[in-house]
């Protein structure tokens, strides 16, 4: 797991390492080719060769000038816009600008540029921005519809709070430095950052060893899949039992027992109040009695309820009495959501709500977002449950645990069905062997890259939720060894 701190946690800890040997200039230049790489890839993808820094008066301008020291090293041709003069700016950032041999040109006509490089303000700042000069520099980079690549931060964004400065860089990429920054996620934070990339800088381990985190990101590296036995029949591979399903929602829980088959569970029963129509081929479908679900649940290895069944009290009354009958992992999803305040919890229990959602669940009112989380993992505490906050990011509240964040995904996936997908994914892991924690990570990241593959080829306007499923393969080939 990769560290999420403050802002203000993260110079903590570079002045630790730095007070401890450690060499301020030797971050920067390390920090500088990081941030050079990470432009020729986008570079590269664009087919550009042409870069201008905004150089800002901290230590993250001096960060832009090493990389522009780099990129005119590989044959790209980099000029640099200062927001102030020289004898305002850190002592590294003026170390560095002596170094560079490009052009200092404050033309804010980016008409012949193929990148801008954000170095402008850096993890110590918050609150508004005040300069003219920064403004209009921020301003134009935007409005210019060319790629950024914001160092650290995109210039405006408190690294803490998420909260943005008008104006605040627009990132098309971000690539940030030791550990991520909490404000990364919160507030407009994610709005503004674009793509993630997380790089080392050099920190040595005593020092990312004392780093305090507030949140935890997974290394998608180590994320793995249920192993695969041949000897095993389709039970052994995993069965899933699902409720959910009505006569005014029927395609619901058939997305959600199509994910589960596509995520390897060896065969899926599913049970709805009223008939919902045709079902895929591979699906085996029934209205629910109390007789039929008590015979699917003894060969069943994880259960989900919830997607589609509405919120009658005839749905009620059969949530209730499904619920009392699971002794197995369980996934609990939309309309169950809303009776689970009155009705009993499975002791093996996933949460899925989104933000309206979980306002409800937790029966409070509040805007906050530092306090619904706050009140998410008091949730959790309470009820040995774990909670996904679906959103963007995503977070996965356990007991006992600091949240994980899934920093993936694509804005097209707010469609409708798209959770529904999720709610399959998740039973499908558990039904195959993960514990509760371990398939809601393992499940968020699949799919969320099932919607990026999917905009990839489809746009992000131009794909719908039973895609997801089309493109979870794609995703469960990146985690098989």
């Amino acid at each position: 797991m990769i560290k999420v701190v403050t802002a203000h946690e993260m110079a903590r800890v570079e002045k630790w390492a730095v007070e401890r040997g450690s060499s301020n200039e030797a971050f920067m230049r390390e920090a500088g080719k990081k941030v050079a790489e990470a432009a020729i890839a986008l570079l590269q993808h664009h087919k550009g060769h042409r870069v201008v820094l905004l150089i800002g008066r901290g230590n993250k301008g001096g960060d832009a000038y090493v990389a522009g020291i780099h990129l005119m090293q590989a044959g790209y041709e980099v000029r640099a816009i200062l927001s102030s003069n020289q004898a305002g700016c850190s002592e590294l950032n003026r170390h560095f600008a002596a170094q560079f041999l490009g052009s200092v040109d404050p033309s804010l006509d980016f008409t012949h540029d193929d990148l801008i490089i954000d170095g402008l303000l850096g993890t110590g700042f918050h609150g508004a921005l005040e300069d003219p000069l920064l403004i209009e520099l921020i301003a134009s980079a935007n409005q210019s519809g060319k790629p950024i690549l914001s160092i650290d931060l995109p210039s405006g964004l408190d690294g803490t709070t998420g909260l943005c400065a008008q104006p605040t860089i627009q990132a098309t990429e971000t690539i940030t430095l030791g550990f991520p920054k909490i404000g990364l996620f919160k507030g407009s934070g994610w709005n503004q950052t674009g793509r993630l990339h997380i790089a080392d800088f050099g920190l040595p381990q005593e020092a990312i060893d004392e780093a305090k985190p507030i949140a935890f990101i997974p290394c998608i590296e180590e994320l793995r899949l249920p192993p695969m036995v041949r000897s095993h029949h389709k039970y052994e591979r995993g069965c899933v039992v699902g409720f959910g399903g009505s006569e005014a929602f029927k395609g619901a829980v058939k997305l959600s027992g199509l994910s589960a088959l596509h995520t390897g569970a060896g065969i899926v029963k599913l049970f709805s109040l009223e008939d919902v129509g045709p079902m895929a081929d591979e699906l085996i479908a029934q209205i629910w009695t109390p007789p039929r679900w008590k015979e699917a649940l003894a060969k069943a290895s994880a259960v989900f309820i919830g997607p589609g069944l509405g919120r009658s009290s005839t749905a009620k009354e059969r949530c209730k009495a499904a619920l009392h009958a699971i002794d197995h992992p369980c996934v609990i999803d939309a309309d169950a959501l809303f009776f689970l305040p009155e009705l009993p919890m499975p002791k093996q229990c996933v949460l899925t709500p989104h933000r309206g959602e979980v306002l409800f669940l937790i029966g409070h009112e509040v805007k906050e977002e530092d306090e619904i989380f706050s009140h998410c993992q008091a949730y959790v505490d309470k009820h040995q449950a774990i909670l996904i906050l679906k959103g963007a990011p995503t977070y996965i509240f356990a007991p006992d645990r600091m949240p994980t964040i899934i920093p993936r995904g694509d804005p097209g996936t707010a469609t409708a069905g798209a959770g529904d997908v999720l709610t399959g994914i998740l039973a499908a892991l558990l039904a195959q062997g993960q514990s509760l924690f371990d398939a809601s990570v393992l499940g968020v990241t699949l799919h969320a890259l099932a919607g990026e593959a999917a905009a990839l080829d489809k746009t992000s306007y131009g794909y719908s939720a039973s895609d997801l499923i089309h493109y979870l393969p794609q995703s469960l080939q990146m985690f098989v060894k």
